[in-house]
């Protein structure tokens, strides 16, 4: 039980010593400046008074007192009566005089014998308040501080000497001379001459080898991108027949043309593809991540929907073609089939769901037939000749086959495709056109692509590719007549080109990815999904120090880019770059996922891809 300093049961009326001394009930309270101080009952050493709390202290024995009411009462109205004094400032004291006594005859109340004998004691008292050693000042101080900030100081004291054993270990990166006697005579002013390879001198904006992102992750960071990237590679049951590894790797190294398009896709061969390609870990966990996010915003009957995907969860939610092709794009790319993978029920469902809503003549503008419908029936006609080619299987060759139908029978006289059948075309609705009849002819659907579809949409390029101050061919407008040659139409132009025939050494091809490279280059002050998707996959076919320079700005500026954090973490914001608004945050996310996925989405057009042997 807390000791009390309280009153006699017979209250009396304080008096006030000399000294700044006040008797309260028979006890004495003494005052050093805004201190105040009393005896404790256990120990008779000193208390300090927190009046206003109406608590104390002992500094010997550490016991806690506590003040009665009445006592509290009492030395609230000695200050109030200090204060009214004239002449004393209250902050010199801190208990005043009590209420009713007189400022001269008053002092006749004091108890002068008890304040003669108390003298002494109290003397002893204040000296010792005055010239407390530096232990007992430093013991009162921490007995004073909250336990919680004693534990956060001893911790931190521990931290800091813990720390000292971890560095004094580690090898210094300053720079040590050594003296030696010895001379070697083949040594010669100037040291070691050795020259470097002309093609590793890539610009000063590259991300100088071996600083990587990684570099900047922690190792928890590090594991979960580990685990992320090892996602895409997992299927311990697939459901159709895969060929043998050696087999792939042959039709890799192989010269056999578009049919060898997708084999680079096969996930067991993914790490060494990657690496080999350009590709790291986290642009491999980016694309996980981003399969991750597009798989959980797909509506019950396998659809996605490009404005609505944040009401996927409703039944009646309604998908389209546009958001339900870019959505599976970036499966396929990835490998995942709805044969073999971790999202091969995501995958079937909505490839059921294109072939189910696919009309008669092959048309899959799905609740899509605006001004963008001929670029919905593009992406999903790359969708099912691609899920044909990985898989064989049979159910989707005919789709597949009556959608390029529906592509040749839609292009315009003049050789282009705009957003409805037999419009006068573009060349951003032609490139997708374009992509897909080139996977009908990688998927060999049984009947050829028509060679005059093939030259009508040659001769649209040359005609948005006129220009007097660069070579024909080797920059694109967006329409006939214009003006402007913009980086994306000239990608996609050249891209095009590049499947039409062109070789790597065509001086328009050469000229065309310079322009791009120098005057165009990627900026994250200036983001275009649109552009670097098309000019991720011209500088991934041409190849060299271009690629090399190409592709470790974009991919690391893609990885940065990426959501990390809430509700859409995995995607990209459709406010991140140009367009985003119009396609929303799943055409976004696909053609960045898309884009991280060049190093083995095709295969390089003009060299093959020879992989070490097992």
């Amino acid at each position: 039980m807390t000791p009390a300093l309280s009153s006699n049961s017979s209250i009396a009326e304080p008096t006030e010593t000399a000294s700044h001394r006040v008797v309260i009930g028979g006890r004495e309270y003494v005052f050093t400046g805004r201190t105040i101080l009393a005896r404790c009952p256990d120990c008779a050493g000193p208390v300090t008074i927190q009046w206003w709390l109406g608590t104390g202290d002992c500094w010997h024995c550490g016991c806690a007192v506590d003040l009665a009411k009445e006592t509290i009462e009492q030395l609230r109205q000695a200050r109030e009566e200090f204060e009214e004094r004239a002449g004393i400032a209250s902050s010199d004291l801190a208990v005043p005089l009590p209420r009713g006594l007189s400022r001269t005859g008053g002092w006749s109340a004091i108890q002068s014998s008890a304040v003669g004998e108390s003298d002494s004691r109290w003397a002893e008292l204040e000296r010792l308040t005055r010239s407390t050693s530096a232990s007992q000042r430093l013991a009162r101080f921490l007995s004073s501080l909250p336990a919680w900030f004693v534990s956060f100081l001893l911790h931190m004291f521990l931290i800091l000497i813990l720390a000292l054993f971890v560095f004094q270990n580690q090898a210094s990166d300053s720079l040590s001379l050594v003296m030696s006697t010895f001379y070697d005579p083949a040594r010669r002013e100037g040291g070691i001459v050795s020259l470097e390879r002309p093609e590793r001198e890539l610009a000063d904006d590259v991300t100088p080898e071996g600083l990587g992102l990684e570099q900047l992750l922690s190792p928890r960071e590090l594991d979960a991108a580990r685990s992320d990237a090892l996602t895409l590679t997992l299927d311990p049951h697939p459901l159709g027949q895969q060929s043998s590894v050696a087999e792939v790797r042959r039709r890799l190294a192989s010269d056999e043309g578009v049919e060898a398009t997708f084999a680079a896709r096969d996930p067991r061969l993914r790490r060494e593809i990657v690496e080999r390609e350009g590709g790291t870990l986290l642009s491999e966990a980016a694309v996980a991540r981003g399969l991750r996010w597009l798989a959980s915003v797909q509506n019950a009957d396998g659809s996605w929907s490009l404005a609505n995907y944040d009401a996927h969860k409703q039944a009646n939610n309604r998908g389209d073609a546009a958001a339900t092709s870019l959505a599976l794009l970036p499966f396929l790319g990835a490998g995942q089939t709805h044969e073999f993978g971790l999202y091969r029920a995501t995958v079937s469902r909505g490839l059921a769901w294109l072939i189910k809503h696919q009309k008669p003549d092959g048309d899959l503008r799905i609740n899509f037939t605006g001004s963008a419908g001929m670029y919905a029936h593009g992406q999903a006609a790359i969708v099912l000749c691609e899920a044909y080619a990985m898989t064989g299987d049979e159910r989707f060759r005919e789709p597949a086959l009556k959608a390029i139908r529906f592509i040749e029978a839609a292009q315009h006289r003049r050789g282009g495709w705009r957003y409805r059948p037999g419009q006068e075309g573009d060349t951003s609705v032609l490139g997708w056109q374009l992509m897909a009849l080139q996977s009908a002819r990688a998927a060999n659907l049984g009947q050829e692509i028509q060679p005059d579809t093939l030259r009508l949409a040659d001769y649209f390029l040359d005609s948005v590719s006129l220009t007097r101050d660069a070579p024909r061919g080797s920059l694109y407008q967006y329409q006939p007549g214009d003006r402007e040659f913009t980086p994306s139409m000239t990608a996609e132009g050249l891209l095009c080109r590049m499947y039409l025939g062109w070789r790597r050494t065509d001086p328009r091809l050469m000229y065309g990815v310079r322009w791009l490279l120098e005057e165009h280059f990627p900026d994250r002050e200036e983001p275009n999904l649109y552009y670097w998707y098309y000019g991720t996959q011209v500088l991934h076919h041409y190849g060299g120090r271009e690629w090399e320079r190409w592709n470790g700005t974009v991919r690391d500026l893609l990885i940065e880019m990426q959501e990390k954090n809430g509700k859409y973490v995995g995607s990209w914001s459709p406010r991140c770059c140009q367009w985003g608004a119009q396609g929303e945050r799943i055409y976004t996310t696909s053609l960045a996922v898309c884009t991280l996925e060049v190093y083995y989405r095709h295969l390089p057009l003009f060299k093959p891809l020879q992989l070490d042997a097992p």
